[in-house]
Parts: C-alpha cells; sequence; structure tokens
C-alpha cells in the first residue's frame, strides 16, 4: 500500500467527491457485528485453538464460498463478492454487506449470514451475540487478534484514553453506510446524522452487563468510546454549521495525529505524535504522503459519524437478534426520504453542539430517560420512530409479498407501544429479577438462532 504521492491539498476532497450518486442510485449498506462466547460461561472466544474464531472463518470458506485473506499465515478475514467478513481487534465477528437497494436484499444477506454462521458453529462450544459488550470477559482476558494494525493501536491509543482497550477487546455495535449526490446533501446528512447521535444510541443502548454484573450504565460501550481518544472520536464541532463543507472535515482530519502507514506491506508505526498535516507538508522518516495514506487515517477517525467516502452512521450498540434490523430500517427511512429528514430535523435540528455533547454521557448511564430540554429523550425517539416509519412506506421498496420496509421497524414499534424502552433497560430488569444475575440468561437473550 502506498499509491501515488498527494500534490495538493485538493487531491483530498476526491476521496469525498468521486463518489457522488444520483438519488436513483442510492444503496444502503451495514457492518453487524457479533460477540462469540462459550455458551456455559460467557467468556469470550479466543481467535486460536480448535473452537476460536480463525477456525470459524476456516469453515465459512470450506463450506460457502468465501476466500480467505491472510496476513503473516493467518486466516484474518474473508471474501465473497461484494460482501466482507472482518474481525475486530478482540475477535467480534463483523459481516460488512454489500450495498443493497432495499433493506429487503440487505435482510436477506444478513440472515443469510447468520445461518452460514450457526452451521459452521457447534451450539455446544460457540454462541454468537448480539450485545453490546462482551458479557464476562475483560479486555485483558480477550485475546488480541494477530493483526499489525492492532498491534499498532494497542500501544497507541491507551496515550489517549483510559478506555481505549476496552474498546478494542470488549464492544461491539452496528454502522449503517449511506450514499449522498453533492457535497451539501452529504454535509446535510452529517449534520442531522450528529444530532440525532444521542437518540440512536439511546434507543438501542444493550451494553448494561460486562465482566458478569451490571456495570451501572445501560450504554457501557458508548461510555467507553468518550473515553478512548478525543481527537479521532466524537463529534466533528465544526460540521454543526450550516455553511461547512468537506474542506472542514479535511481540516478536522489534518490536525488529527497518525497512527500507521504501510510500505511495502509493513506496517510503520507512528511512535510521535504527527499530524497528518504534518506529514503532508514535511514527511516522516524520508516518507511522503501518498492517497493510501490518507485513506487508511481516514479508517483511525471513529467519531458518532464519518465520511468513508460514503456517510457511515455510528452509535447504536449491537441490537438484540429480533431487532438487529431494525437500526438499518430506521436511518434509511430518515435519511432517504426528503420529507422524514426535514421533520427529522425539525425535532433535533435546533439541538446546539455543546448540548449534545452534553446529552451523550447521560445518555451513556439513562438511555432514553436522559432529560433533554426539559423532557425525556423517550418522547423524541417516539417521534423519530414513526418519522421514519413513515419514511419507509413512501420509499415504496416493496418485497415479494407486496410489504414495505416498514416492516422492519414493527418489532421496534411493538416493544415501544408495551412502554420498552431499549433492550439494556430490558436486560437489567430481567437481570435483577427473573434471571436472578445468571450469565448464562443473558446469553439466551443475546443469541443468534
Amino acid at each position: 500500500m502506498a499509491g501515488a504521492f498527494i500534490g495538493s491539498r485538493e487531491e483530498l476532497a476526491s476521496f469525498f467527491t468521486e463518489t457522488f450518486k444520483p438519488r436513483q442510485a442510492w444503496r444502503i449498506g451495514c457492518e453487524f457485528e457479533k460477540l462469540g462466547v462459550h455458551p456455559a460461561t460467557g467468556r469470550a472466544l479466543p481467535f486460536s485453538g480448535p473452537d476460536g474464531v480463525e477456525e470459524v472463518l476456516r469453515r465459512l470458506a470450506e463450506r460457502f464460498g468465501w476466500q480467505p485473506r491472510f496476513e503473516a499465515g493467518r486466516v484474518l478475514a474473508l471474501e465473497r463478492g461484494s460482501s466482507h467478513i472482518t474481525l475486530e481487534p478482540g475477535c467480534q465477528l463483523e459481516l460488512s454487506s454489500a450495498p443493497h437497494e432495499s433493506l429487503h436484499g440487505l435482510a436477506e444477506e444478513f440472515r443469510g449470514h447468520i445461518r452460514e454462521l450457526l452451521a459452521v458453529s457447534d451450539p455446544e462450544k460457540i454462541a454468537w451475540l448480539g450485545l453490546g459488550i462482551q458479557p464476562v470477559s475483560s479486555w485483558e482476558e480477550t485475546e488480541l487478534l494477530p493483526k499489525a494494525r492492532y498491534a499498532i493501536m494497542t500501544r497507541q491509543l491507551p496515550k489517549c484514553g483510559p478506555l481505549a482497550l476496552s474498546m478494542m477487546r470488549e464492544t461491539a455495535a452496528t454502522q449503517v453506510n449511506l450514499d449522498y449526490e453533492s457535497e451539501e446533501d452529504a454535509l446535510e446528512k452529517f449534520r442531522l446524522a450528529m444530532a440525532l447521535s444521542p437518540l440512536l444510541t439511546a434507543l438501542f443502548a444493550n451494553s448494561s452487563v460486562s465482566r458478569g454484573k451490571a456495570n451501572g450504565f445501560l450504554s457501557r460501550r458508548a461510555h467507553i468510546w468518550q473515553h478512548t481518544d478525543p481527537h479521532r472520536c466524537g463529534f466533528v464541532e465544526k460540521l454543526f454549521r450550516e455553511d461547512a463543507g468537506f474542506s472542514d472535515y479535511i481540516e478536522y482530519a489534518l490536525a488529527v495525529p497518525m497512527l500507521f502507514i504501510v510500505r511495502d506491506g509493513t506496517w510503520i508505526d507512528f511512535e510521535e505524535a504527527v499530524t497528518f498535516g504534518q506529514f503532508l507538508k514535511s514527511g516522516f522518516s524520508g516518507f511522503r504522503a501518498t492517497r493510501d495514506d490518507w485513506i487508511l487515517h481516514l479508517s483511525t477517525l471513529f467519531t458518532e459519524t464519518r465520511f468513508k467516502p460514503f456517510l457511515e452512521i455510528r452509535g447504536a450498540d449491537c441490537p438484540p437478534p429480533d431487532l438487529a434490523l431494525a437500526f438499518p430500517a430506521l436511518v434509511k427511512g430518515i435519511f432517504y426520504d426528503r420529507e422524514a429528514s426535514r421533520q427529522a430535523r425539525a425535532v433535533v435540528g435546533g439541538w446546539g453542539v455543546e448540548e449534545i455533547k452534553k446529552l451523550l454521557p447521560e445518555v451513556s448511564v439513562r438511555g432514553p430517560r436522559a432529560v433533554v430540554r426539559g423532557v425525556p429523550l423517550a418522547e423524541p425517539i417516539r417521534e423519530i420512530v414513526r418519522i421514519s416509519a413513515q419514511g419507509l412506506k413512501r420509499q415504496a421498496k416493496l418485497d415479494v409479498h407486496g410489504r414495505d420496509e416498514s416492516l422492519f421497524l414493527e418489532p421496534l414499534q411493538e416493544k415501544m407501544e408495551a412502554g420498552w424502552q431499549c433492550p439494556a433497560q430490558e436486560v437489567l430488569e430481567a437481570w435483577s429479577g427473573s434471571w436472578r444475575q445468571e450469565v448464562r440468561e443473558l446469553i439466551e437473550f443475546g443469541r443468534f438462532r
């Protein structure tokens, strides 16, 4: 990895502008992470060994036509067409879906992925969970994926935040990827996604039990991210401005310290605090900045919303299996329908950046019970879900039975109508009640079948 040298800052912007798509060509993709544990103990699966995650990848390749990708002789990822299966630092298994025209196609791919995964996983030895955090194992007890990128991150990120290693090895999330047609459209979506971030975190909070006990949070995962690295996490404040553009995102990215580059297959650790802007101007240890370096650097920015070059909306804990498709459905309903976007902006668009920043820590603890402007967050959440469902109906993407995509929000809506607020609250009530603080009950709750 190296690529052409960067000759000007204008070249940095091409990464974002060359992927403009007309509305009729918009697609949706999703990254679904899952936690692997031993079903009897709840402890994290290792990467190595006969029942480790690497062996699961090998079986998927052998049985279902996935192409393995190796590093230092180990299977670390799989590819099949436009879909990828990758591993996070703590061996969290992630499906990065192909781009889909509708949620129906996305759902078909995801359900097929779960079927394949279960077919190569002994249910007595392996359980795959829809939870936002490892239920028992700490990061120290979780095998680090033998990947050069993660070895460098393990050395570098703890210098910036006390919970960086917990983020890497304990947590799991879902991300949604969206297209945009212009710079104006991209930035409007970015601003709306940042404003909605506390609501999404609250609604899908699903990490209230970790290390075998209630941890004091509804989204422990969100709390962990707030203490990972302030340079590369949180919000891009400049982009809240109505006149913000790609240049503001570029200026933000240029000011973030680099972690690494790759030359001739070797990962080079930036042990000194060098920003990409400094690297672009002066180089580092004899190396000059390339386009591939820029792309790699952008992948190390973990803000609540980011450009990759499509728009990635983050912030949701990995939900339980029955809500696995609700997050992409909620996002598509709002962001791919003009009227739904307008209505959503009316709900949250008046919230200032400082207000949103202060809200996120409270959301980590209280979820939908967090208060904004004297109102429980549950109220605007209900409105956003309603707006999204109507947006999906207007998009009118039908399956073979004539059903539109709002069907993927129905499980969520049914729960909310019964007074349910988020998965984490459901878990805590059962944890201290009928589950009697038994980890096996939590595993059954989160287990994909």
